[in-house]
């Protein structure tokens, strides 16, 4: 019996390796991918500003790296106790705004980096709806808490999102030409907006991306289809009916893997999780009364690996 309808993914041309380096951007479903990497120690680079939620913040932040505009003091404000900028998220915020500033320059040339040497990179994007701020006439990355009256809220049309996701696009490319782009639509709901209003904005953000998908590097992966055709079910999701749970980003994980990480990585990944595991149980004692170190074999297998592949590196 056929208890669900599978997404067909097509199988990624370039698949990801442990010599390539990845770059994840977007919405907090970016993070959940960057969480993976991380736990199997790919090289990879994930929201160096925070979430993103929209394409055209996100663009922006993208060509600022890549031309190295540095941040200046005019771009950051007070508020709350803390200095925040527009264009990031809310997370790259300090109590003093000269350190606030170096911290997101230093973040700026870091991502500035990744974006040049990056083989593959995944741009989720979540909404698109935003916010735009009156006074500087911007679409923000983050509205920080600020009056709702220092911004108007609007859907972005889709011939809007397809110019600043097509100029966007060229800008990655013309910095990065052998770069490897997926593009996603975050399954997360933005129900603030209305359930109505979010499909609407789904809609919209599924209608651009394919329209500036094409077959040489710029690849779609499906995150939404899986879990609204493949998982839609309630208890797929966290107690906030949002947020999807630990086994759905577990499936959309697999799926990733299957389609867009290559074969010969997956014995590298399990020996990574075996080491990951065992020492989540490694005994506490550092040595026996006899002078043993009960954790030896561990260590001997996290230096094996580290040798093959000197960037894995495991806290022992």
């Amino acid at each position: 019996m056929k208890w669900r309808t599978k997404v067909e993914i097509a199988q990624g041309a370039d698949p990801i390796d442990y010599q390539d380096e990845i770059l994840v951007l977007g919405s907090c479903f970016a993070d959940h991918l960057g969480e993976k990497l991380a736990y199997y120690q790919f090289r990879h680079l994930a929201n160096p500003f925070g979430v993103l939620f929209h394409p055209i913040p996100l663009g922006h932040l993208i060509e600022r790296a890549i031309e190295g505009r540095h941040f200046k003091e005019a771009d950051l404000f007070e508020h709350e106790g803390l200095w925040r900028c527009l264009e990031v998220h809310s997370r790259i915020a300090g109590t003093s705004g000269e350190a606030t500033l170096k911290r997101m320059n230093q973040a700026l040339n870091v991502f500035q980096k990744a974006l040049a040497q990056a083989s593959h990179m995944v741009l989720t994007l979540g909404t698109a709806f935003a916010f735009r701020n009156l006074d500087k006439d911007l679409l923000v990355a983050n509205c920080h808490k600020l009056p709702q009256q220092q911004f108007h809220r609007e859907l972005t049309p889709v011939a809007e999102l397809i110019h600043s996701l097509s100029h966007t696009l060229a800008v990655i490319r013309g910095n990065n030409p052998e770069c490897k782009i997926l593009l996603t639509v975050s399954p997360v709901r933005h129900v603030r907006d209305g359930l109505v209003e979010n499909q609407r904005s789904k809609a919209h953000l599924i209608a651009a991306v394919h329209h500036v998908v094409d077959n040489a590097n710029i690849h779609y992966f499906p995150a939404y289809e899986l879990l609204m055709d493949e998982l839609r079910d309630y208890r797929f999701y966290k107690r906030d009916l949002i947020h999807p749970t630990e086994q759905a980003v577990d499936f959309v994980w697999e799926k990733f893997m299957e389609a867009w990480v290559n074969p010969g990585a997956i014995p590298v990944m399990k020996r990574v999780d075996a080491i990951r595991k065992q020492m989540a149980h490694r005994d506490v004692r550092a040595t026996d009364p006899f002078g043993v170190d009960a954790n030896e074999p561990l260590k001997q297998k996290a230096a094996a690996l580290s040798a093959d592949y000197p960037f894995i590196q495991f806290d022992l």
